[in-house]
Order: structure tokens, then sequence, then C-alpha cells
């Protein structure tokens, strides 16, 4: 009997250690893009990527869309856009892990942080992306690679064919509206 305590103490410890899980998962879809599910006891959703699009002396679109790990976007129309004001969808797990793989694809973190102009009327491009523990912001005046072109217009066209639900008249980028 002394003998048999030990064992089925040891029997559930095991029991127990491998019947529990981590409260994170992690889902690996390429060797450099992770992407993690996200549970009640993790914090708030994370910036993945933005784009801006500044004011020019003419009639240039002004607007902001972020992209969040979680899926939620929030697009601010200011000026010369179809949508003006605060805006929201949601993107597909699949388009989120895009916006990763395209990240990476793009090599993004490899980028100048500035390509400039001496031109004041050219419009600015203001990309931002967060992957992996990194944080870039690029600003893009003129005259930008083709990696950076084609990011962009990624990023612009995911936003093609959604349904914005419009959030709010306000068109301050710093706003935090759900």
């Amino acid at each position: 009997m002394k003998n048999l305590f030990p064992l089925l103490a040891i029997s559930a410890f095991a029991l127990v250690a491998f019947n529990c899980k981590s409260n994170k998962e992690t889902v690996s879809a390429t060797p450099d893009v992770k992407k993690e599910v996200k549970t009640s006891e993790q914090t708030e959703p994370q910036m993945l990527a933005s784009i801006e699009r500044t004011a020019c002396y003419g009639q240039c679109p002004m607007y902001k869309a972020t992209f969040m790990d979680n899926g939620e976007v929030k697009y601010v129309g200011k000026r010369f856009v179809e949508k003006i004001g605060t805006y929201r969808t949601l993107l597909s797990a699949d388009e989120v892990l895009l916006i990763q793989e395209n990240i990476i694809e793009y090599k993004y973190f490899s980028l100048d942080s500035l390509y400039p102009t001496p031109i004041s009327d050219f419009p600015s491009c203001i990309t931002e992306a967060r992957l992996n523990g990194k944080l870039k912001k690029v600003i893009d005046r003129r005259n930008p690679p083709d990696n950076l072109k084609a990011f962009e217009k990624f990023l612009d066209g995911l936003l093609e064919g959604k349904e914005l639900e419009k959030v709010s008249d306000e068109t301050n980028y710093d706003t935090k509206q759900k």
C-alpha cells in the first residue's frame, strides 16, 4: 500500500501536466510569421499595420486606415475621399495573416524610414508595421522603391469592397473610438 501512494501521486501529476494547455496557442503560417490566438487574459489588440495619406496644395485624398492584429480596422477620412469621418470594419483571419506575410515579403523592416523630396506640395504616404516585436514607420514623400509602392497598394486594396460602418463624424486620427 505504501508503494501505491507514490505511484498514484506521480500518475495524477503526469495526467494533469499533459492535459493542461497554455492559454495561448501559436499557429505558424510560415517560418517567419506567427499568429497568436487571443485569449481573454491577453492585452488589448495591437496595431499590425497602418497607411496614412497626407495633404497637398491640391485635392489629394487625406485618410488613415489602421489594421489591428485581431482583424479590426479603423478608417478615418478627412478630405477629398468618399467617406468623411470615422468608420470601422473587420478583416478575416486570412487577411490578417496576409498582412503579416506581406510585411515580410515586401521586406518592410529593411526599408529606409524616409524617402524625401524637396518639393513641398507633394503629399506623403506614411505606413507603419508591427510584427514579432518590431515596429517601423516609413514616410514616403517621393520615389520610393518598388516594394514600398507595392506594400502601400496592398494596404489600400484591403479596404476595397469592404462595408465600412460609420462610428462618428470625428476626423481626428488619434481619437480612440471603438
